[in-house]
């Protein structure tokens, strides 16, 4: 008895016929076509791991005012913040005793020996590194003295023209607490609780530096320097800077000594001239 295909049959085969038709036309071409790309995307994937490997570790040193702490006050922990991709370098200058709350402030030649410690000990360790420093007040001071080789760039923050001690003195000998002795230990009374102790070797060093105009310049022969002035400094009055090199770039901000209200424009134009 002869047995004919069930109707079945013929639409699974049809339908079998158009697929693996379908499949040969379109699928498998374009599925050929994702094993040559494969390679590729997978090599370049690679490159662009590589390149951002091979990225130089950048490092940020910072230089604290007088009688601070290694942050300024909170000054350089805003501006680190507003250096994501850097590596920052906070340090102290001076021996701190936080349980009698004082800092017992060193002369310069101490303090430029620890920022050169610093930065020669950055260097051994991280040597194909970019390093760059940022000083505010008396740091940039101590920054000019170090004369670092190999800096990329430096930026100078509120810093000081005058090697006077005059102006300093007075502005804290009216206030409560102050003792003024500069044969002995000078007690200075700080807006935060704490007290600066000064022995007498740090006035005789800094009245005897050389005239700040003339480090900043020098500075400029190796790296490049940029100086932020505030336009309302009453810590350091108003500073000239009269036989500054036109190396030297000069910002004026609006704000004070510490930029205090005017933190977010000054960390956006550090991070523009840093990153």
């Amino acid at each position: 008895m002869r047995t004919e295909p069930h109707r079945g049959f013929f639409r699974s085969n049809y339908l079998y016929n158009n697929s693996y038709l379908l499949f040969c036309q379109v699928v498998y071409p374009q599925f050929l076509i994702i094993l040559v790309l494969i390679p590729s995307i997978t090599h370049r994937q690679f490159s662009f791991s590589s390149n951002f490997m091979s990225a130089k570790k950048h490092i940020v040193i910072f230089s604290h005012g007088f009688g601070a702490r290694k942050d300024d006050r909170g000054l350089f922990s805003d501006i680190a913040i507003a250096l994501p991709g850097a590596h920052a370098i906070m340090f102290d200058y001076n021996e701190v005793d936080e349980q009698n709350n004082t800092i017992t402030v060193k002369p310069f030649s101490e303090q430029a020996m620890t920022l050169k410690k610093i930065i020669e000990e950055q260097k051994q360790n991280n040597p194909d590194a970019e390093i760059d420093l940022i000083g505010h007040s008396q740091g940039c001071r101590i920054i000019a003295i170090v004369h670092p080789a190999n800096i990329r760039k430096i930026i100078l923050i509120a810093p000081p023209t005058d090697i006077g001690i005059d102006r300093t003195l007075a502005r804290y000998k009216k206030q409560p607490g102050a003792i003024i002795d500069l044969n002995g230990i000078t007690k200075l009374p700080r807006t935060d609780g704490s007290f600066s102790l000064i022995p007498a070797k740090y006035w005789q060093e800094r009245e005897g530096d050389t005239p700040p105009i003339n480090s900043y310049n020098k500075l400029a022969q190796s790296s490049e320097i940029t100086i932020i002035k505030p336009t309302q400094d009453t810590v350091s009055g108003e500073q000239s800077f009269n036989g500054l090199s036109n190396k030297i770039t000069m910002i004026e901000l609006d704000g004070n000594h510490d930029f205090t209200h005017s933190r977010k424009e000054l960390c956006e134009t550090i991070k523009n001239i840093i990153l």
